[in-house]
């Protein structure tokens, strides 16, 4: 069990986490794709600016994952 600010995690339960946030990553980058190529549809356009946002935080938390990995 290794410990990360605070918190104590399995390399099972990292690596699970690692997947879900590379997932949820990659997801979003479609979806925001997707809105910022589609602005003639009102709904889309409103929702783009709540995509960009999620979107960075999920690239925080994948590169977290990322550069944690590199440390050992």
């Amino acid at each position: 069990m290794e410990k990360i600010d605070g918190f104590q995690i399995t390399e099972k339960e990292f690596k699970e986490l690692n997947q879900r946030v590379e997932s949820i990553y990659n997801a979003l980058v479609v979806i925001d794709y997707f809105c910022q190529n589609q602005k003639e549809i009102e709904e889309l356009y409103n929702l783009s600016p709540i995509i960009t946002n999620l979107r960075k935080d999920a690239d925080y938390m994948n590169a977290f994952f990322i550069n944690y990995g590199n440390i050992d």
